[in-house]
């Protein structure tokens, strides 16, 4: 009879603990459920950029072509001229700004890039002056000859230069486009 109640205890006990443990496994199972839909995921895309205002950049004049120039960092793009057979001069199309109130910068331009149909023109010059003494003209550069370049150019603190086009077509142009790159460099102390 021992026996008989032994294996009835021991069935009561496995009875119990695998209710235990099925009620556990349920419990788990809920709570993981629940879970699941508690954590949610936020996430943050950027990035930085520092940057000081200082050295030299490119600002639009008044006398653009059109439509007109843009510009993105530090280059100037979408610079178009269109003409006919008779000179054109962008008076104040592009100015060469000096951010710093402390230092001048020597620079100097050089046509990096000239290709196209260059027998249409006479003359095809960017001409650099200074605009903020009087428009004394500082150099002449050449955008028909690649490997052209200026002196080197002293632009003083806070100063701001403007640069001119000076546009001469031949009498009778053939219409090719002519494409044209410059690179400005210049010494900085920082």
């Amino acid at each position: 009879m021992r026996e008989v109640i032994t294996r009835m205890n021991v069935k009561k006990i496995r009875s119990s603990k695998a209710l235990k443990l099925l009620g556990l496994l349920l419990s788990s199972l809920f709570i993981a459920t629940v879970s699941a839909a508690v954590y949610n995921y936020m996430y943050i895309q950027g990035s930085g950029l520092a940057s000081t205002a200082t050295g030299l950049k490119w600002a639009l004049g008044a006398d653009l072509p059109s439509p007109g120039p843009t510009i993105v960092g530090y280059t100037v793009t979408n610079l178009n001229f269109t003409t006919g057979a008779s000179p054109v001069n962008y008076t104040d199309c592009l100015h060469i700004e000096n951010q710093d109130a402390g230092e001048s910068h020597q620079f100097n331009l050089k046509t990096k890039a000239s290709w196209g149909g260059w027998s249409d023109y006479s003359e095809f010059n960017l001409v650099v002056f200074n605009a903020t003494s009087g428009g004394t003209q500082q150099a002449v550069l050449d955008l028909k000859t690649q490997g052209a370049t200026t002196a080197n150019m002293t632009i003083p603190e806070s100063g701001t230069w403007g640069i001119l086009f000076e546009i001469i077509p031949i009498a009778s142009p053939t219409g090719t486009q002519v494409y044209f790159e410059v690179e400005l460099t210049y010494v900085s102390s920082a």
